[in-house]
């Protein structure tokens, strides 16, 4: 059950990603947004929570250090997208960095979700390492 909730959790992040995304197209003023990109902020300034919860259930779910390792790291990406756009008065080639941190925080995130489901999937009782392990060869 844990494990099941854990990979629901880290599906609904990168749900969270993708309408971020999206909010963000609806703002670009050359897409014929409104150039705003207050909904944008505000969304993507609350979501944070939702990888929180998939760094907690983690726990209960019993997986690996490791894959508590990457959730915590997936969140710490998140911490540092929402701070890059503050750079833009120190640094524009700093805050330029926030679309490249989100593709690489997307990216991270659509693995451990898949990796996640995986785990959720195995056998009840099965550890959570044995997903990490290579199949054999027959």
């Amino acid at each position: 059950m844990w494990r099941t909730l854990h990979a629901w959790a880290a599906m609904l992040w990168v749900a969270a990603i993708v309408v971020q995304v999206f909010l963000a197209g609806l703002a670009i003023a050359n897409l014929g947004g409104s150039g705003d990109f207050s909904t944008h902020a505000d969304f993507g300034s609350n979501i944070g929570f939702v990888q929180l919860v998939t760094l907690i259930l983690a726990f209960p779910a019993r997986m690996s250090g490791r894959d508590k390792w990457i959730s915590a790291g997936i969140l710490g990406l998140y911490v540092v997208q929402i701070l890059l756009p503050g750079f833009e008065t120190a640094s524009q080639v700093i805050s330029a960095l926030h679309p490249l941190n989100a593709m690489l925080l997307f990216a991270a995130s659509v693995w451990y979700a898949r990796h996640a489901w995986r785990i959720a999937s195995m056998p009840a009782g099965a550890p959570a390492v044995a997903a990490e392990a290579p199949a054999k060869a027959s």
